[in-house]
């Protein structure tokens, strides 16, 4: 009987470990390729340019994990923003109120700004707040 109650405690464990594991995998699989897919899915205007982010740009140093610069041409040459993908939560708050709070950034004053789970997308102010809810429904539905 002991022997019963020791294997039953065991496959427990290892269940509870595999479940543990195929959640945190699922919910870092996503890539910030899967995003920009599902923006041009779902008809959104979306470019992506083939160079990174520098070490010596100034988000190069501000936590995230990857970041993908995204042109939408209908808001002028050079306009769009960038989708970050954060390790944790700190960094990603951190650089969603540097977006978000007026004049504290020299960068991108007043520019839009959306979080979720591990996901910060922050769009120019060029864009009206109705075209950035559209690419903000898209990361709702991921």
């Amino acid at each position: 009987m002991r022997k019963y109650v020791g294997l039953v405690f065991l496959l427990g464990l290892i269940l509870c470990i595999t479940a543990a594991c195929s959640s945190s995998e699922s919910e870092s699989a996503i890539t910030l390729d899967d995003i920009v897919t599902k923006f041009r899915e779902a008809g959104l205007e979306i470019e992506t340019p083939m160079e990174s982010i520098s070490e010596d740009h100034v988000l190069a140093d501000l936590g995230f994990k990857d970041v993908q610069r995204i042109l939408v041409p209908a808001l002028g040459e050079g306009e769009g923003g960038y989708l970050f993908l954060f390790e944790n939560k700190t960094d990603l708050e951190k650089l969603k109120d540097y977006y978000e709070e007026p004049g504290k950034s020299t960068l991108m004053p007043n520019s839009h700004a959306y979080a979720q789970d591990n996901i910060l997308l922050q769009m120019s102010d060029t864009m009206s707040q109705t075209e950035f809810d559209r690419y903000v429904e898209v990361i709702k539905d991921l």
